[in-house]
Protein backbone atom coordinates (compact mmCIF):
# COMPACT_ATOMS: atom_id res chain seq x y z
CA UNK A 1 0.00 0.00 0.00
CA UNK A 2 1.05 3.82 -0.33
CA UNK A 3 1.86 5.77 2.21
CA UNK A 4 1.01 8.92 0.34
CA UNK A 5 -2.44 10.54 1.97
CA UNK A 6 -4.92 11.59 -0.40
CA UNK A 7 -5.96 14.36 1.88
CA UNK A 8 -2.40 16.13 1.01
CA UNK A 9 -2.76 15.33 -2.69
CA UNK A 10 -2.68 19.17 -4.06
CA UNK A 11 -3.16 19.55 -7.97
CA UNK A 12 -1.77 22.44 -10.51
CA UNK A 13 -2.19 23.24 -14.30
CA UNK A 14 0.73 24.64 -16.14
CA UNK A 15 0.98 25.65 -19.51
CA UNK A 16 4.53 25.82 -21.14
CA UNK A 17 5.10 27.74 -24.36
CA UNK A 18 7.11 25.37 -26.92
CA UNK A 19 9.36 26.86 -28.89
CA UNK A 20 8.94 26.97 -33.11
CA UNK A 21 8.98 23.81 -34.30
CA UNK A 22 8.82 21.47 -31.69
CA UNK A 23 8.19 18.16 -32.33
CA UNK A 24 5.99 16.29 -30.17
CA UNK A 25 5.40 13.44 -32.18
CA UNK A 26 9.08 12.21 -31.97
CA UNK A 27 9.41 12.66 -28.40
CA UNK A 28 6.64 10.43 -27.85
CA UNK A 29 7.41 7.76 -30.87
CA UNK A 30 11.49 8.03 -29.00
CA UNK A 31 10.20 7.29 -25.27
CA UNK A 32 7.05 5.19 -26.27
CA UNK A 33 8.81 1.93 -26.21
CA UNK A 34 11.38 2.73 -23.15
CA UNK A 35 8.27 3.25 -21.07
CA UNK A 36 8.53 1.83 -17.87
CA UNK A 37 5.12 -0.32 -17.61
CA UNK A 38 3.34 0.58 -14.32
CA UNK A 39 5.67 3.78 -13.94
CA UNK A 40 4.68 5.50 -17.38
CA UNK A 41 2.56 5.20 -20.35
CA UNK A 42 1.84 6.72 -23.58
CA UNK A 43 -2.15 6.78 -23.87
CA UNK A 44 -3.61 8.65 -27.16
CA UNK A 45 -0.91 11.56 -27.36
CA UNK A 46 -0.78 12.14 -23.58
CA UNK A 47 2.56 11.54 -21.72
CA UNK A 48 1.47 10.10 -17.87
CA UNK A 49 3.89 9.27 -15.02
CA UNK A 50 4.36 9.01 -11.40
CA UNK A 51 7.71 10.84 -9.73
CA UNK A 52 9.29 10.21 -6.50
CA UNK A 53 12.35 12.68 -5.14
CA UNK A 54 13.88 14.04 -2.52
CA UNK A 55 12.67 17.27 -0.76
CA UNK A 56 15.73 19.71 -0.14
CA UNK A 57 15.74 19.01 4.07
CA UNK A 58 18.19 20.30 6.75
CA UNK A 59 19.28 17.29 8.97
CA UNK A 60 19.38 13.31 8.26
CA UNK A 61 15.78 12.81 7.70
CA UNK A 62 14.60 12.76 4.32
CA UNK A 63 11.28 13.37 3.10
CA UNK A 64 10.27 12.63 -0.09
CA UNK A 65 7.32 14.22 -2.66
CA UNK A 66 5.28 12.30 -4.64
CA UNK A 67 2.51 12.54 -7.16
CA UNK A 68 1.95 12.28 -10.82
CA UNK A 69 1.86 14.43 -13.92
CA UNK A 70 0.46 14.69 -17.28
CA UNK A 71 1.54 16.03 -20.33
CA UNK A 72 -0.56 16.65 -23.57
CA UNK A 73 0.44 18.97 -26.79
CA UNK A 74 -1.64 21.61 -27.67
CA UNK A 75 -1.07 22.12 -31.64
CA UNK A 76 -2.80 25.01 -31.62
CA UNK A 77 -1.26 27.20 -28.94
CA UNK A 78 2.40 25.39 -29.37
CA UNK A 79 2.04 24.36 -25.60
CA UNK A 80 2.96 21.83 -23.87
CA UNK A 81 -0.67 21.57 -21.09
CA UNK A 82 0.93 19.91 -17.56
CA UNK A 83 -1.46 18.88 -15.04
CA UNK A 84 0.95 17.74 -11.45
CA UNK A 85 -0.77 15.97 -8.97
CA UNK A 86 1.66 16.40 -5.54
CA UNK A 87 1.48 15.88 -2.39
CA UNK A 88 3.94 18.82 -1.40
CA UNK A 89 3.78 22.21 -2.44
CA UNK A 90 7.42 22.19 -3.39
CA UNK A 91 7.15 19.94 -6.01
CA UNK A 92 5.07 21.36 -8.55
CA UNK A 93 8.10 23.80 -9.24
CA UNK A 94 10.24 20.99 -9.26
CA UNK A 95 8.18 19.12 -11.81
CA UNK A 96 7.83 22.05 -14.45
CA UNK A 97 11.44 22.12 -14.72
CA UNK A 98 11.72 18.77 -15.16
CA UNK A 99 9.63 18.27 -18.03
CA UNK A 100 10.96 21.00 -19.26
CA UNK A 101 14.09 19.11 -19.47
CA UNK A 102 12.75 16.25 -20.45
CA UNK A 103 11.38 17.76 -23.19
CA UNK A 104 14.77 19.53 -24.44
CA UNK A 105 12.68 22.67 -24.29
CA UNK A 106 15.35 25.43 -23.60
CA UNK A 107 18.33 24.08 -26.40
CA UNK A 108 19.30 26.98 -28.45
CA UNK A 109 18.64 24.38 -31.65
CA UNK A 110 19.80 27.28 -33.83
CA UNK A 111 23.10 27.04 -33.29
CA UNK A 112 23.20 23.29 -32.94
CA UNK A 113 21.42 23.18 -36.66
CA UNK A 114 24.44 25.60 -38.06
CA UNK A 115 27.16 23.30 -36.45
CA UNK A 116 25.35 19.87 -37.75
CA UNK A 117 23.03 20.02 -41.19
CA UNK A 118 25.49 20.36 -43.50
CA UNK A 119 26.42 16.65 -42.50
CA UNK A 120 25.07 14.36 -45.24
CA UNK A 121 25.10 11.28 -42.78
CA UNK A 122 23.82 13.45 -40.04
CA UNK A 123 20.72 14.49 -42.38
CA UNK A 124 19.35 11.08 -42.50
CA UNK A 125 18.54 11.39 -38.95
CA UNK A 126 17.04 14.69 -39.55
CA UNK A 127 13.50 15.51 -38.64
CA UNK A 128 11.63 18.35 -41.30
CA UNK A 129 14.99 19.11 -42.50
CA UNK A 130 16.66 20.16 -38.65
CA UNK A 131 18.26 17.95 -35.86
CA UNK A 132 15.49 16.87 -33.56
CA UNK A 133 15.47 17.66 -29.47
CA UNK A 134 17.28 15.11 -27.30
CA UNK A 135 14.49 13.61 -25.61
CA UNK A 136 15.99 12.97 -22.16
CA UNK A 137 14.96 12.15 -18.39
CA UNK A 138 12.96 13.37 -16.15
CA UNK A 139 14.71 11.14 -13.40
CA UNK A 140 18.47 11.35 -13.59
CA UNK A 141 19.03 8.52 -11.00
CA UNK A 142 16.62 6.64 -12.92
CA UNK A 143 18.05 7.04 -15.91
CA UNK A 144 21.47 5.99 -14.32
CA UNK A 145 19.51 2.42 -13.18
CA UNK A 146 18.34 2.52 -17.21
CA UNK A 147 21.94 2.66 -18.53
CA UNK A 148 23.62 0.08 -16.73
CA UNK A 149 20.79 -2.27 -17.37
CA UNK A 150 21.04 -1.06 -21.19
CA UNK A 151 24.55 -2.01 -21.20
CA UNK A 152 24.68 -4.99 -24.08
CA UNK A 153 21.07 -5.39 -24.50
CA UNK A 154 18.14 -4.34 -26.24
CA UNK A 155 15.94 -1.73 -25.52
CA UNK A 156 12.95 -3.83 -25.24
CA UNK A 157 15.29 -5.93 -22.31
CA UNK A 158 16.54 -2.98 -21.02
CA UNK A 159 12.89 -1.81 -20.08
CA UNK A 160 11.74 -4.88 -18.87
CA UNK A 161 14.70 -5.27 -16.12
CA UNK A 162 13.50 -1.57 -15.00
CA UNK A 163 10.04 -2.72 -14.74
CA UNK A 164 11.20 -5.15 -12.71
CA UNK A 165 13.21 -3.16 -10.53
CA UNK A 166 10.44 -0.54 -10.23
CA UNK A 167 7.88 -3.40 -9.50
CA UNK A 168 9.75 -5.29 -6.52
CA UNK A 169 10.63 -2.00 -4.86
CA UNK A 170 6.47 -2.10 -4.10
CA UNK A 171 6.67 1.75 -4.06
CA UNK A 172 2.77 1.78 -4.72
CA UNK A 173 0.60 4.29 -5.58
CA UNK A 174 -2.59 5.53 -4.24
CA UNK A 175 -5.85 4.12 -5.95
CA UNK A 176 -6.97 7.78 -6.97
CA UNK A 177 -3.74 7.88 -9.56
CA UNK A 178 -4.65 7.17 -13.44
CA UNK A 179 -5.01 3.50 -14.73
CA UNK A 180 -1.29 2.06 -15.49
CA UNK A 181 0.22 4.28 -12.99
CA UNK A 182 0.68 1.77 -9.62
CA UNK A 183 4.27 2.18 -8.61
CA UNK A 184 7.06 4.96 -8.07
CA UNK A 185 10.29 4.41 -9.30
CA UNK A 186 12.45 3.91 -6.14
CA UNK A 187 15.42 6.22 -5.64
CA UNK A 188 18.76 6.00 -4.18
CA UNK A 189 18.09 4.82 -0.70
CA UNK A 190 15.30 2.90 -1.56
CA UNK A 191 17.52 0.36 -3.48
CA UNK A 192 20.64 0.48 -1.22
CA UNK A 193 19.97 -3.03 0.62
CA UNK A 194 17.65 -3.58 -1.85
CA UNK A 195 17.38 -7.17 -3.40
CA UNK A 196 18.01 -7.36 -7.11
CA UNK A 197 18.25 -11.00 -6.71
CA UNK A 198 15.39 -13.11 -9.30
CA UNK A 199 14.75 -10.25 -11.21
CA UNK A 200 16.57 -11.94 -14.20
CA UNK A 201 19.96 -9.72 -13.76
CA UNK A 202 23.57 -11.21 -14.39
CA UNK A 203 25.35 -11.27 -11.10
CA UNK A 204 28.12 -8.82 -12.68
CA UNK A 205 24.84 -6.17 -13.66
CA UNK A 206 23.80 -6.49 -9.55
CA UNK A 207 27.38 -5.80 -8.32
CA UNK A 208 27.83 -3.07 -10.88
CA UNK A 209 24.09 -1.27 -9.53
CA UNK A 210 25.16 -2.13 -5.86
CA UNK A 211 28.69 -0.44 -6.84
CA UNK A 212 27.20 2.87 -8.28
CA UNK A 213 24.45 3.04 -5.74
CA UNK A 214 26.40 2.82 -3.11
CA UNK A 215 29.45 5.70 -4.44
CA UNK A 216 25.89 7.87 -5.55
CA UNK A 217 25.14 7.74 -1.93
CA UNK A 218 28.66 8.32 -0.68
CA UNK A 219 28.61 11.17 -2.76
CA UNK A 220 31.93 9.30 -4.51
CA UNK A 221 30.31 10.46 -8.43
CA UNK A 222 27.43 12.92 -8.74
CA UNK A 223 24.47 13.28 -11.08
CA UNK A 224 24.95 16.98 -10.99
CA UNK A 225 23.49 18.14 -14.45
CA UNK A 226 26.57 21.46 -14.61
CA UNK A 227 29.51 19.20 -14.06
CA UNK A 228 32.20 19.40 -16.12
CA UNK A 229 31.99 16.28 -18.70
CA UNK A 230 35.55 15.72 -18.35
CA UNK A 231 35.74 15.23 -14.46
CA UNK A 232 31.99 13.35 -14.29
CA UNK A 233 33.38 10.65 -17.51
CA UNK A 234 36.71 9.88 -15.28
CA UNK A 235 35.03 9.59 -11.97
CA UNK A 236 32.05 7.33 -13.47
CA UNK A 237 34.58 5.34 -15.49
CA UNK A 238 36.54 4.36 -12.51
CA UNK A 239 33.85 2.48 -11.25
CA UNK A 240 33.97 -1.23 -12.00
CA UNK A 241 31.25 -2.12 -14.38
CA UNK A 242 30.76 1.47 -15.98
CA UNK A 243 32.65 1.77 -18.90
CA UNK A 244 32.50 4.87 -21.67
CA UNK A 245 29.63 3.74 -22.93
CA UNK A 246 27.43 3.51 -20.12
CA UNK A 247 29.00 7.23 -19.02
CA UNK A 248 28.51 8.53 -21.88
CA UNK A 249 25.01 7.67 -22.23
CA UNK A 250 24.07 8.61 -19.24
CA UNK A 251 25.58 11.95 -19.18
CA UNK A 252 23.45 12.39 -23.43
CA UNK A 253 19.72 11.65 -21.89
CA UNK A 254 20.44 11.68 -18.23
CA UNK A 255 22.04 14.83 -17.40
CA UNK A 256 21.74 16.83 -20.68
CA UNK A 257 25.56 16.96 -21.75
CA UNK A 258 25.76 18.11 -25.45
CA UNK A 259 29.36 17.11 -26.34
CA UNK A 260 28.50 13.44 -24.62
CA UNK A 261 29.71 10.73 -27.29
CA UNK A 262 29.26 6.84 -27.12
CA UNK A 263 31.42 6.29 -29.80
CA UNK A 264 31.02 2.04 -29.28
CA UNK A 265 27.31 2.52 -29.43
CA UNK A 266 26.44 -0.32 -31.88
CA UNK A 267 23.62 2.30 -33.44
CA UNK A 268 26.52 4.82 -34.12
CA UNK A 269 28.75 2.32 -35.86
CA UNK A 270 25.99 0.59 -37.88
CA UNK A 271 25.24 3.76 -38.95
CA UNK A 272 28.63 4.77 -40.07
CA UNK A 273 29.40 1.59 -41.43
CA UNK A 274 30.14 1.88 -44.95
CA UNK A 275 29.59 -1.58 -46.76
CA UNK A 276 28.09 -3.36 -43.97
CA UNK A 277 31.64 -3.00 -42.60
CA UNK A 278 31.89 -1.30 -39.11
CA UNK A 279 34.48 1.72 -38.60
CA UNK A 280 37.61 1.80 -36.49
CA UNK A 281 37.35 3.87 -33.46
CA UNK A 282 39.70 5.76 -34.38
CA UNK A 283 38.01 7.00 -37.76
CA UNK A 284 34.73 6.98 -35.46
CA UNK A 285 35.85 9.64 -33.09
CA UNK A 286 37.85 11.54 -36.26
CA UNK A 287 34.73 11.77 -38.09
CA UNK A 288 33.08 13.10 -34.69
CA UNK A 289 35.25 16.22 -34.05
CA UNK A 290 33.32 17.84 -37.05
CA UNK A 291 30.44 17.76 -34.59
CA UNK A 292 31.72 18.92 -31.62
CA UNK A 293 30.65 20.25 -29.56
CA UNK A 294 27.07 18.67 -30.01
CA UNK A 295 27.89 15.30 -30.25
CA UNK A 296 25.27 14.04 -28.49
CA UNK A 297 22.98 15.84 -31.19
CA UNK A 298 24.64 14.46 -34.04
CA UNK A 299 24.33 10.49 -31.83
CA UNK A 300 20.44 10.75 -31.47
CA UNK A 301 20.98 12.08 -35.30
CA UNK A 302 22.61 8.71 -35.86
CA UNK A 303 20.10 6.94 -34.50
CA UNK A 304 17.30 8.28 -35.68
CA UNK A 305 18.43 7.79 -39.12
CA UNK A 306 18.54 3.92 -38.16
CA UNK A 307 14.61 3.99 -37.46
CA UNK A 308 15.61 3.96 -33.47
Amino acid sequence: MSSLNPLDIQQRHFHITCPVGFDYDFMLDFLSPRIIEGVECVTQGKYVRSFRFEKPTVGDIKHYMNGYFEVEYQATKNTLAVKVVCDDEYGFDEVQQRVRFMFDLDTNMQVIDQQLQSDPVLQRGFVDNRVPRMPKAFDSFEFCIRAILGQQVSVKAATTLAKRIAHSTQLTTPESFPAGIDFFFPQCDDLLNHSFDSLGLTSSRISTLQVVIRALKNDTISLDKAQVFEDFLEQWIALKGVGPWTANYLAMRGLGIQDSFPDKDLGVLKALATENKYPARKAVLQQAKAWQPYRAYATLCLWNGLGH
